[in-house]
């Protein structure tokens, strides 16, 4: 008697880095690997009459997606299935944020083809794997205080150039408050000032880059926080109109960057 073969479903941002992952689990009888988002990743799945086919037993997915379906409604079958994330190495990835989120398991794309593959069966057989990499970046963030909740969407808030008054008007609290959480945020980030605050959020993962779907999502805490999310806000303006960016008396002139941190020759 057979056993049935793990069901993945394979998504990652980067097509290159799919069709290798796809061609690394793809060799082995006992995968059997949904068809690819990519028109072009080979895929090797039986044809399932409408209606029957399997939920996954594992999701691998890349870290921005795996953050984002553990936001997504809990109706879909595939939402209970574990989640691997295949994340790349730079810029360092929020470790701690996809295992709050629910991840199961962390390995990075400079892992062996034998790693990942332990890794799958590990956490599809309900264990949690991090690969070295992941456990350093993990141990990093063990020691870096983390935003709460409305940290987190202040954050976002500044990313999108809001002034105070706004943010309150946002947030649906005060002037003061919103003072007092920025005044937090610069604490707990080490910041003197916006360009600052956000500069450094970008450096440890807290900040992702744009996608087409999403404008700019903000990682915070334990819930992923989209622009276009902000944007559905009714009391958030249009992200095309303007917005002016005063200081506030708490904040300290902003020091320019190194050189290195601007990249430049």
């Amino acid at each position: 008697m057979s056993l049935r073969p793990t069901v993945i479903e394979l998504s990652h941002e980067l097509p290159v880095v799919e069709a290798g992952l796809r061609q690394i689990l793809g060799a082995w009888p006992d995968f059997e690997l949904r068809p690819s988002s990519h028109d072009d990743a080979p895929a090797r799945s039986p044809q399932w009459p409408q209606g029957l086919q399997p939920a996954p037993d594992l999701l691998v997915f890349d870290h921005d997606r795996a953050l984002r379906h553990a936001s997504s409604p809990p109706g879909s079958p595939a939402r209970h299935a574990p989640v691997l994330v295949v994340a790349m190495d730079d810029p360092a990835p929020d470790v701690r944020a996809a295992l709050s989120a629910g991840v199961r398991g962390y390995v990075m794309v400079s892992c062996g083809r034998e790693e990942i593959v332990r890794a799958v069966r590990s956490v599809a057989a309900g264990l949690r794997h991090l690969c070295a990499a992941a456990s350093l970046h993990l141990a990093d963030k063990l020691g870096q205080p983390a935003l709460t909740l409305r940290e987190g969407e202040v954050l976002a808030l500044v990313l999108r150039g809001q002034s105070n008054k706004e943010m309150a008007r946002s947030l649906t609290i005060s002037e003061g408050t919103v003072k007092a959480h920025l005044r937090t945020l610069f604490s707990k980030l080490g910041a003197r000032c916006r360009t600052e605050a956000l500069w450094i959020a970008s450096e440890r993962g807290l900040l992702t880059r744009p996608t087409p779907a999403d404008g700019a999502p903000v990682r915070m805490g334990e819930r992923p926080m989209t622009a276009s999310a902000l944007a559905r806000h009714p009391l958030v303006p249009r992200l095309g109109a303007r917005h002016a960016t005063p200081t506030f008396p708490e904040e300290a002139p902003c020091p320019s960057p190194p050189p290195s941190a601007l990249h430049l020759a």
